[in-house]
């Protein structure tokens, strides 16, 4: 830590300077000097490109941000009250439908699996009644039972299934129990699970409780205080009806996101570092010296995240050459949050090995043999006409190889990758990285604008050079009508397709078959929008999202198509992009719009295709409304002019519920028969006739 030491060094010489120099008189003592600090600079996200950290760097730079924050929330706390309580707001051979992901290759937790024999369910709502207070009472035949109140658990439920294609509950696997019994944490919240060979891993975050306001006040999206953990337990499920939990690991931290690649689970977190000692809430200089000083001498590996598995001791998550830090990083910089992508070997649970990268960047997107982390951040450029909201994201590629990283290079595109499904504005070949991002203006008349670069990955000296932009010089039109931002954007072999909205929805096809001179080919303009788009292939691409009439609300619509509601279509993008055809579910949406793991797809041939979705709607009568949840089913059939047929759909007998909407509703599609998954209960019903349901298993 040399230049924490040069520091300290120079405030010892100011002291001992005070105090020296001459024979000190009895009656006028000299005063003891307090150097004053320098002024540290709060680093934000910047399109910098990264370098190893040592001990030396990474030790600054992180104390550094550490000592900020704190005086930056003490000095708050001297203007204004804070809310300590505040806490953060969550195989068969018969063909079947699997959970729908970017990249293949690269799996994504869902709250439902299938495994073509058994069926995993989470249940996150399960009651379950304890006593209140009961560490502090003895419970004898002389004290009375102390008070039961009531809490949720998680289950996974496994369910198996029979020759008549009924199901039977084998086991259910009770979730985190462990951590639920210690006191200090609070509910842990399940976010997913994933199968591997005969494993069942679940993913959780969890949270402390805590009475410090200054903790509690960092809070903010996903960058929580140091007192919150993600936990993976793993079972093995070889004995299906006796899973077995085989090993647990906690680490530090809030949980992003994840990926599985083969055995290889990847895990994509946030860490905010706090002082592990009380510091001085004085605002006085000899306070905020003292701190700096505690802060400095403190030992590194204390604001490093620990990772404990099993029964094992907590050790540092990784050390501070696993680090890239920003390479213009000087000794006055202060940064404190990091990023951090852990690989454990599914296999051997103990193998773990973890990246971190010093900044606060919003998440990853990954392929099976690259990694990029992105996040945005703010600019100064001034425009010299129409002036911008000057944000920009930057993208570090990383290269991967088993559970080993390697920085390649950086990018930085004008604009953000925008609020939802940020993942799917990004796409990358083996040589090229392509990016839409969107910039927002301060100008009434076009308040967007849109861009597509596409970069190239052979990097030089760590830079990724721009191959192309558009639109351009050559190609000025922009994408996207004025004022109308974007809602979906997907890749699939050469081409990208955006859908862009303000009344009419544009379905933009952009060829990038040549990445020095990307091109607009096709064009399809409709009322509405989709917000996610799924392609079949080449061709054919399925949308999912609303129909908004161009009259408005205040125009009583002429027909169903022409009424606000869930909106699928089917797009053929051979040639000139034209709606094969399109259903409109008035006063309806589908949770496959934000979220695309609620959508069941099975590829019955080449050119027979199966989509299935819930469906949420709400009917007037006798002046209010009544919801209806469902499981709508979609026939593709691609022969022809193509088709696409919705004249089915899955309604489940009336049932007192803990469950509302249709958020966490899944269904999986095996040969003809289909299980539709509610409110964590199973509802078994066949392609012949879905009038006939049964279950709840």
């Amino acid at each position: 830590m040399r230049d924490s030491t040069q520091l300290l060094l120079v405030f010892s010489v100011l002291i001992l300077a005070g105090c020296g120099g001459s024979e000190p008189s009895i009656d006028q003592p000299d005063p003891v000097i307090i150097p004053e600090l320098p002024s540290f600079e709060q680093s934000g996200l910047n399109a910098e490109k990264l370098r190893p950290a040592n001990n030396d760097t990474f030790s600054q730079l992180v104390k550094n941000g550490v000592y900020v924050q704190f005086e930056n929330e003490r000095s708050r706390a001297d203007s204004q009250p804070i809310d300590a309580s505040a806490s953060p707001s969550s195989s068969s051979t018969e063909a079947f439908s699997q959970t729908i992901t970017q990249e293949i290759g690269v799996d994504e937790m869902d709250i439902m699996k299938f495994d073509g024999h058994h069926l995993y369910v989470v249940d996150r709502n399960v009651p379950v009644q304890v006593a209140k207070h009961a560490e502090s009472v003895a419970i004898n035949a002389l004290s009375p039972a102390p008070e039961a109140e009531e809490r949720r658990k998680t289950q996974i439920r496994i369910l198996k299934k029979q020759t008549d294609m009924s199901l039977t509950e084998e086991a259910k696997i009770d979730v985190f129990r462990d951590i639920r019994e210690q006191q200090n944490i609070m509910y842990p919240y399940l976010q997913g699970v994933y199968l591997h060979a005969d494993q069942l891993l679940a993913l959780g975050n969890g949270f402390a409780r805590s009475s410090d306001a200054s903790t509690a006040a960092v809070s903010n999206g996903i960058w929580y205080p140091s007192t919150s953990s993600f936990f993976v337990e793993i079972y093995n499920t070889g004995n299906i009806d006796r899973p077995i939990k085989t090993d647990h690991i906690s680490i530090e931290g809030y949980l992003i996101n994840s990926r599985r690649i083969d055995n290889q689970l990847m895990l994509i977190s946030s860490y905010w570092p706090t002082s592990p000692i009380p510091l001085s809430t004085n605002g006085d200089n000899s306070s905020r010296v003292a701190n700096y000083t505690v802060i400095q001498e403190t030992d590194i590996n204390a604001f490093i995240p620990s990772v404990t598995i099993n029964d094992d001791s907590a050790v540092p998550l990784f050390s501070p050459e696993d680090c890239y830090i920003p390479e213009g990083t000087t000794s006055l910089d202060s940064r404190m949050g990091m990023v951090i992508i852990t690989m454990i070997n599914t296999d051997d649970p103990t193998d773990i090995n973890a990246m971190c990268i010093n900044g606060y960047y919003s998440d990853v997107y990954a392929t099976t043999d690259s990694v990029f982390v992105h996040g945005q951040f703010n600019t100064d450029t001034e425009q010299e006409s129409v002036a911008s909201s000057s944000e920009a994201t930057v993208i570090h590629h990383f290269t991967r190889d088993t559970n080993q990283f390697s920085y390649n290079g950086t990018a930085s595109v004008s604009g953000n990758l925008g609020w939802t499904q940020a993942n799917l504005r990004l796409d990358a070949t083996t040589t090229e990285l392509r990016v839409v991002s969107t910039q927002r203006m301060y100008d009434e008349d076009d308040r967007f604008d849109h861009y597509l670069s596409i970069f190239s990955l052979a990097a030089q000296g760590n830079e990724l050079p721009l191959l192309s932009v558009l639109p351009n010089q050559s190609a000025v039109t922009e994408l996207g009508k004025p004022n109308e931002d974007i809602r979906a954007v997907r890749y699939f072999a050469d081409k990208a397709y955006l859908v862009t909205f303000e009344q009419i929805d544009p379905l933009y096809v952009l060829d990038v078959s040549q990445p020095t001179q990307p091109v607009v080919v096709g064009e399809l303009e409709m009322p509405g929008y989709s917000s996610y788009l799924h392609p079949i292939n080449a061709n054919f691409i399925l949308g999912i999202g609303q129909n908004v009439p161009v009259e408005g609300l205040l125009t009583p619509p002429n027909s169903t198509s022409d009424q606000f509601g869930a909106k699928i279509a089917l797009f053929d993008v051979s040639s000139t992009p034209r709606i094969v055809n399109e259903y409109v579910f008035a006063n309806s949406y589908s949770p496959a719009e934000f979220n695309y793991h609620a959508l069941t797809y099975l590829a019955q041939s080449d050119t027979q295709h199966m989509f299935a979705m819930p469906m949420q709607s709400w009917t007037e009568l006798d002046g209010g409304w009544f919801e209806d949840n469902r499981l709508e089913l979609f026939n593709v059939d691609l022969t022809g002019n193509a088709s696409m047929l919705n004249n089915q759909s899955v309604s489940t007998p009336v049932i007192e519920t803990r469950y509302y909407g249709s958020i966490d509703d899944r269904a999986v599609i095996v040969g003809d028969v289909i299980y539709y998954v509610k409110a964590a209960q199973v509802w078994q019903t066949t392609l012949n006739d879905t009038t006939i349901v049964n279950g709840p298993y």
